[in-house]
């Protein structure tokens, strides 16, 4: 079992990542948000990872941070949830969104994860109400986490939708630390296209 796994990116693609430790390429499985965040890494990075052992396979998931990896095990501890549809609900929400979600009993904001049903989203409620207390969220930065996110994907839509290659919007995008609305957003991150 690997605590984490250290060093460059030799390739990515949506759902994965090939790390390259030297002399070893490991194959990480990851969520989107994650492949989102290592579009801009081009140094070194550090994933924690997840070992899943089966009879016909062993598979890495990736994190960036420890509370996303102590997540994800407490998700795929709840019955019928397994680490590939774990990591679909966090490609979906993030962990301060989860919490909430599962704070407020929202079974059916939680099944529109891709794969999840609304019984297994009514058992991660019940399996994980008295668990996730331990987790930092915050209900205000929660509702401009959704903001933020409708405004971003928005943006990136519009940019590919001048001609310009989804991955290159990704990037543009993330660079631009402060906006006030699409608008904002958007003239901002075109200006790292002019070079």
């Amino acid at each position: 079992m690997y605590g984490f796994i250290r060093g460059t990116i030799d390739y990515i693609k949506p759902g994965f990542v090939c790390i390259d430790t030297g002399n070893v390429g490991y194959i990480v499985n990851i969520s989107d948000k994650t492949y989102n965040d290592l579009l801009l890494e081009n140094d070194e990075i550090k994933l924690y990872t997840y070992t899943a052992v089966k009879e016909d396979d062993i598979s890495l998931y990736g994190f960036l941070t420890t509370e996303e990896l102590d997540f994800f095990k407490l998700l795929i501890g709840v019955n019928s949830i397994g680490p590939k549809l774990g990591m679909n609900v966090l490609s979906y929400f993030n962990v301060g969104e989860l919490v909430n979600l599962i704070a407020n009993k929202d079974s059916k904001a939680i099944s529109k994860a891709p794969g999840l049903g609304a019984k297994s989203a009514e058992k991660i409620i019940i399996d994980l109400k008295d668990k996730v207390s331990a987790f930092s969220t915050d209900e205000v930065e929660y509702e401009k986490e959704i903001k933020d996110d409708e405004t971003i994907n928005e943006c990136i839509d519009a940019l590919v939708s001048l001609g310009f290659k989804k991955k290159d919007a990704q990037i543009a995008v993330k660079k631009v630390e402060e906006y006030s609305d699409l608008s904002d957003l958007l003239s901002k991150a075109l200006m790292f296209f002019d070079n």
